[in-house]
C-alpha cells in the first residue's frame, strides 16, 4: 500500500517510546490493552466503538484512567492503526489514591492499579507532540489539513466496574502483573545491552532517556534509595555489556568503580537520571575506543599489555619476548589487524595520554612527557606534532585560549 513506509515510520517510533501499535480489522478487534484493565473490570475501549469508526477522521481518545490512545481507518481498508495506552504525565500513589477516590474502586484496587501504570509509558508532559504526529500521518494520508475531522473521545465514567476483592482473585492478577512488568524490564534491559555492546550510543540513549523514577522497582519507601539501587543495577548491566563487547576488564573496572561512587553521592533523582545518561555514554565509548572483538590473541594481549602500562618498555622485541612469538610474524599481524605499526599504535596511544594531561592538569611539559612513557620532550614534541599538527605547548595555548 502508498502507505506502507509513513506506518512503518510510526510504528517505529512508538516502539522506540515503549507505546505499542496494532493493526487489525475492525470486525475482529484484539485483545488492544496491557493485560491488567479487562481483568479488573476497568473501562476499556468497547468492541461497538471500532464498528462505529469513520474514514477520514482522526481519534484522540482520553480515558478515566488518565490514558490516551490514538485511531483511525486506513484509507480504502477497514484496518484500524490504534497507538496506546500512554501518559502524559507521571502518575504517583497520590494521583491513584485520588482516582480511586473519585471513581469509587475498593482499597484492594491500589496495588493492581500501580503495577498497570508501571508498564505504561510517558512520552512526553503534554500531548502536543503526538497530535502533530497524527495530524501530519492524517494529512500524508488524506491529502491535506481540510480533508479530514479530528473527534476527540472522553470517558468520564467507570460505572462498568465489577468490584471483586476475593482475596486469591487479586493474588492471581498481581502475580500476573508482576510477571507481566518482569518480562517487560528484562527485554528492555536486553535491549540496552545489546545496545551497548555494539557501541550504539543513540540507540542505548533513547532507551535510557525514557527511565524515570515511575518504571523502577520500588523496594523501599525511600525513593532516592530506590533510584540509587536502580543506578547499581543498571551499572552492572552496562559493566556485563561491555565484556559482551570485547572490552578488557582492566578497562570496564575503572570506569565501574568511578559510577559506582557517583551513584552513592547522588542527591536527588534528578541528578540520577543525568548521571544514568552519562553512564551509558560512557559504556558505548568504552565499546568503540577499546573493543578488541575483530582481534587476535596475540594483537589482544598486545594492546592489554599497552593499555596497562604506557610508561613500560612497549617495544617490538618486548612484546615478541613477552609471547614468545617472532618479531617479524607479530609485527605482521599487528599491522595486518591494527591497520598501524607497533611504534605508530604506541605513539598515537601515549600522545592521546598527553592530551588528557594537558586538558586536566597544570603539569609542565616534560612531566607529562615523562607521564607518557617518553622521557625525551624533544622527541615528545615531536611525536605530538606528528598526530595532532602542533606541538604540546601550543595545544595548551589554544585549549586555554592563550
Amino acid at each position: 500500500m502508498a502507505y506502507d513506509a509513513e506506518i512503518g515510520f510510526l510504528c517505529r517510533l512508538m516502539k522506540k517510546y515503549g507505546v505499542q501499535t496494532l493493526l487489525f480489522p475492525r470486525s475482529n478487534p484484539p485483545q488492544i490493552d496491557l493485560g491488567l484493565r479487562e481483568n479488573v473490570h476497568l473501562l476499556n475501549l468497547q468492541n461497538d466503538f471500532f464498528a462505529q469508526m469513520e474514514h477520514r477522521t482522526l481519534y484522540a481518545i482520553d480515558d478515566a484512567l488518565l490514558c490516551h490512545y490514538n485511531a483511525l481507518l486506513l484509507p480504502d481498508s477497514d484496518q484500524v492503526l490504534l497507538i496506546g495506552p500512554y501518559l502524559t504525565q507521571d502518575v504517583t500513589e497520590q494521583t491513584i489514591l485520588h482516582l480511586m477516590d473519585k471513581h469509587r474502586l475498593p482499597s484492594s484496587s491500589l496495588p493492581i492499579l500501580t503495577h498497570y501504570y508501571q508498564q505504561l509509558s510517558v512520552i512526553i508532559t503534554n500531548d502536543t507532540m503526538m497530535l502533530g504526529l497524527m495530524n501530519t500521518l492524517a494529512e500524508t494520508l488524506w491529502g491535506g489539513e481540510c480533508s479530514y475531522e479530528t473527534e476527540y473521545i472522553e470517558n468520564s465514567s467507570l460505572a462498568d466496574i465489577t468490584r471483586n476483592e476475593d482475596p486469591a482473585y487479586l493474588t492471581k492478577i498481581m502475580d500476573a502483573a508482576d510477571l507481566k512488568l518482569m518480562e517487560a524490564r528484562y527485554e528492555a534491559e536486553n535491549r540496552l545491552m545489546y545496545a551497548v555492546s555494539h557501541g550504539h550510543t543513540h540507540q542505548a540513549q533513547m532507551m535510557i532517556s525514557h527511565a524515570n523514577e515511575h518504571v523502577m522497582e520500588q523496594r523501599t519507601m525511600d525513593s532516592l534509595r530506590n533510584i540509587k539501587n536502580y543506578g547499581i543495577v543498571l551499572n552492572v548491566l552496562l559493566r556485563k555489556a561491555a565484556e559482551d563487547g570485547s572490552v578488557h576488564p582492566l578497562h570496564i573496572d575503572q570506569l565501574s568503580s568511578t559510577m559506582a561512587r557517583r551513584l552513592e553521592q547522588l542527591r536527588s533523582p534528578g541528578e540520577a537520571l543525568k548521571l544514568f545518561s552519562t553512564m551509558v555514554h560512557k559504556y558505548c565509548l568504552l565499546v568503540k575506543n577499546h573493543s578488541m572483538k575483530n582481534y587476535s590473541q596475540l594483537v589482544q594481549h598486545v594492546i592489554l599489555r599497552i593499555d596497562a602500562d604506557l610508561t613500560a618498555d612497549l617495544s617490538l622485541k618486548s612484546h615478541a619476548d613477552f609471547l614468545n612469538v617472532n618479531p617479524s610474524y607479530l609485527s605482521t599481524l599487528f599491522k595486518r589487524e591494527t591497520g598501524m605499526t607497533l611504534t605508530d599504535y604506541v605513539n598515537r596511544q601515549r600522545v592521546e595520554h598527553g592530551i588528557f594531561l594537558l586538558n586536566a592538569t597544570d603539569m609542565q611539559i616534560q612531566t607529562i612527557a615523562q607521564y607518557c612513557g617518553i622521557p625525551d620532550v624533544n622527541y615528545f614534541t615531536k611525536t605530538f606534532k606528528k598526530f595532532i599538527g602542533k606541538t604540546p605547548k601550543e595545544y595548551r595555548q589554544d585549549i586555554r585560549g592563550r
